[in-house]
């Protein structure tokens, strides 16, 4: 159940970050496939710290990442804030830096060949947002090659997490 559920985590924000990927090329429809991917990391973490007798106490940090995030969507806090787009990269970015670049979290990890990915994946996907930041020439091709590249890795680090060994 454990290899599942951190999976089911890894898998989801892999989702979810494909997600912010298309919501900010403007597709239509991805409001919808957005919500129900966040609710089922959501439902995959709450799954996890309540089925699971953690011994990582950094699964805090996600969790009131989740908390706050929930709050804001719920009681539409800083929707008139114009850089609040900036504010939820950074969130993002922060979020997904702590999943791939943190070790052993959740569980062991014996994939050291994904290691270095992980880095030029954070890497990548923080110089996307930069030059989105910034408008600078080539920001949508870098961030669409940033975001991939960082679902990507997420998926293979959920894959390998959750193979027994």
């Amino acid at each position: 159940m454990k290899k599942t559920l951190i999976t089911l985590i890894y898998t989801s924000l892999s989702l979810l970050l494909l997600a912010y990927l298309f919501k900010l090329l403007n597709w239509p429809g991805v409001s919808d496939f957005s919500m129900g991917v966040f609710w089922l990391h959501i439902a995959a973490y709450i799954a996890y710290s309540s089925f699971v007798q953690s011994k990582d106490d950094r699964i805090i940090y996600p969790l009131v990442v989740l908390v706050f995030t929930i709050l804001f969507n719920i009681f539409n806090i800083g929707s008139e804030f114009e850089y609040m787009q900036y504010v939820v990269f950074f969130t993002l970015f922060l979020y997904v830096s702590f999943h791939l670049l943190t070790k052993n979290y959740l569980a062991q990890n014996n994939g050291r060949f994904l290691m270095p990915i992980n880095y030029i994946a954070v890497i990548t996907l923080g110089l996307s947002g930069l030059f989105k930041i910034l408008h600078l020439f080539g920001a949508e091709t870098l961030l669409i090659i940033g975001v991939s590249l960082a679902s990507l890795t997420l998926f293979l680090k959920g894959i390998i997490k959750g193979i027994d060994r």
